[in-house]
């Protein structure tokens, strides 16, 4: 019964963020909005029942980041290019693809956000508090630091030269910062204390990307991104060490990211 039960739930987060996770359009269009409209309403019907009703409230702090996750995901997916038509860009340039992301990033960090107001949890269940603040930005910086070493090593990035790479810098910031935060929470700041099998489904939503030329190699890197942010945010009690850590590591696949839109 147990295990049946740990299938199950592993199942449905690891279907939420297959089919909803906004990298590419895994189904085609009509699918994809008929799939998130089902999610929505399946997830959302449990999380309200789970309020109330006794043989689901055990189960009440899994369906809320299911919920969360899935509320988030939509809104991004539907409404991220807000940003772009109110500044008349597009992807095909680092500044899109920078108000792209952030674009995407706010939906889903407010769709959690307001779940988790409704359901009456704090933002210190979400990993959002201080914690041991020194450790945190301690080891977050200096992993931050190595990445960022380790990124300006790249051939692609050393071929750009320093004028490109300065005019990149500040669309580059806002992606990372942008992605990091908006991934540490859903991902482990929503479901870390809850039910932390679905903290895997991290490295597995990233088959999707279409940037890295070795995936196997790229998915390996990831789970073990995904395990230290894990463990870093368990030790410190808090997601900002891990946000700044997931900053640098995104650092070394910022411009093949940028490349795949034809930005660079």
């Amino acid at each position: 019964m147990r295990f049946g039960l740990f299938a199950l739930l592993t199942v449905c987060g690891f279907l939420i963020f297959a089919l909803t996770m906004t990298f590419t359009t895994v189904l085609p269009v009509w699918a994809n909005y008929v799939a998130r409209v089902i999610f929505l309403v399946i997830f959302g019907a449990l999380w309200w029942a789970a309020r109330a009703e006794r043989p689901l409230n055990r189960f009440r702090p899994v369906f809320f980041p299911c919920f969360a996750a899935v509320l988030g995901l939509s809104l991004g997916f539907f409404f991220a290019d807000w940003g772009l038509k109110l500044l008349g860009l597009t992807t095909r340039t680092p500044v899109g693809i920078a108000v792209a992301k952030f674009s995407q990033a706010s939906l889903i960090v407010i769709g959690i956000l307001a779940v988790a107001r409704l359901s009456g949890e704090n933002l210190a269940s979400l990993y959002i508090r201080k914690g041991h603040l020194l450790l945190d930005l301690s080891v977050g910086l200096i992993a931050a630091a190595a990445c960022l070493v380790l990124s300006l090593l790249q051939p692609m990035v050393r071929a750009l030269g320093t004028a490109k790479l300065m005019s990149l810098a500040p669309w580059i910031l806002v992606f990372v910062v942008s992605n990091a935060f908006m991934e540490e929470l859903l991902f482990r700041g929503s479901f870390l204390g809850r039910y932390e099998p679905l903290t895997l489904a991290f490295t597995l939503a990233h088959i999707q990307v279409n940037y890295a030329p070795n995936l196997s190699g790229f998915l390996t890197v990831t789970f073990g991104f995904s395990i230290t942010w894990g463990w870093l945010m368990q030790k410190t009690g808090s997601l900002w060490g891990s946000v700044l850590f997931h900053c640098g590591a995104d650092l070394l696949i910022i411009l093949p990211v940028f490349s795949s839109f034809g930005a660079v």
